[in-house]
């Protein structure tokens, strides 16, 4: 285990030649970061510093994303959630808050499809609606037919230019140039074919029936300025057992960084609330 002062990087194997990449700091309740699609651990790395005076912070790096193994197969919400499942088997897990931003939720939520709560004591979701695809459901929802063709294209044949576009609708206001940089390096880390597969698999995922009664106590974040519909993360908190929503009015899609400090304040206090008798103040 970490200490509270120094942060560990490292790799475990999980089996099938898949190496995940992995950061820790901090002791105490395990709080376990899964990030979005194309993005990296490194996206935490406020959280990682900002909690780990009162827990043990694990971010990781799923397969095809940052410095896990770029698997050619396997790219599929699906196969990530059972990674974890081995990651927090490897690592020894047993009661954990898990913390899901963006395709990270979908991944938690499947997560608990294959497996029950699988040691989950808590959940945070951060900007993620059940679905990015258009329904009745959801009919802000962020993704069409023409809109998934048009990015799957660029994905393949324009990335550098996607990404002058994507990055910044994550924000309320485009980020510093040396933030934009190290952002932009995370998410094209993997080779094209690896994000345009992850992109289609995830973007056609539907987790509304799985919430139904969903029985883990969830707090969901989101912000006020990102294209994520309001009505998709108000459908959570309706469909799970006990559930709220937090809205950071002056944040998009990357809250977490944009305000870390109420972010990681409304996860200490969602945590400490939740689990009364493992925490103190």
């Amino acid at each position: 285990m970490s200490s509270s002062t120094q942060t560990i990087s490292a790799t475990v194997d999980i089996g099938n030649g898949v190496e995940i990449y992995y950061e820790e700091r901090g002791t105490g309740m395990p709080l376990l970061f899964v990030h979005g699609m194309w993005a990296s651990c490194r996206f935490f790395h406020k959280q990682l510093a900002g909690l780990s005076s009162k827990y043990r912070v694990i971010t990781l790096d799923l397969r095809g994303h940052g410095r896990s193994s770029m698997t050619m197969s396997g790219q599929t919400v699906p196969t990530y959630a059972r990674d974890v499942a081995a990651f927090v088997k490897k690592l020894n897990l047993h009661d954990f808050v898990a913390v899901g931003w963006s395709m990270g939720a979908f991944v938690w939520w499947d997560y608990h499809q294959q497996f029950g709560t699988g040691g989950v004591r808590a959940l945070v979701v951060i900007d993620q609606p059940p679905s990015d695809w258009q329904s009745p459901e959801i009919p802000d929802a962020l993704l069409t037919f023409d809109a998934l063709r048009s990015w799957h294209y660029r994905i393949q044949t324009e990335r550098n230019a996607l990404m002058q576009e994507v990055i910044p609708m994550m924000f309320s206001k485009p980020p510093e140039p040396r933030d934009f940089q190290w952002m932009h390096d995370e998410m094209t880390r993997a080779p094209a074919v690896i994000a345009a597969a992850v992109m289609i698999d995830q973007s056609t995922r539907e987790y509304q029936q799985a919430l139904e009664g969903y029985p883990v106590p969830t707090l969901v974040c989101g912000g006020g300025r990102s294209a994520q519909p309001r009505a998709g993360l108000e459908l959570i908190v309706e469909l799970v057992s006990n559930g709220r929503l937090t809205v950071f009015e002056d944040c998009g899609h990357c809250l977490f960084l944009e305000d870390a400090e109420r972010f990681n304040a409304e996860v200490h206090n969602f945590v400490r609330a939740q689990l009364p008798d493992d925490l103190g103040d």
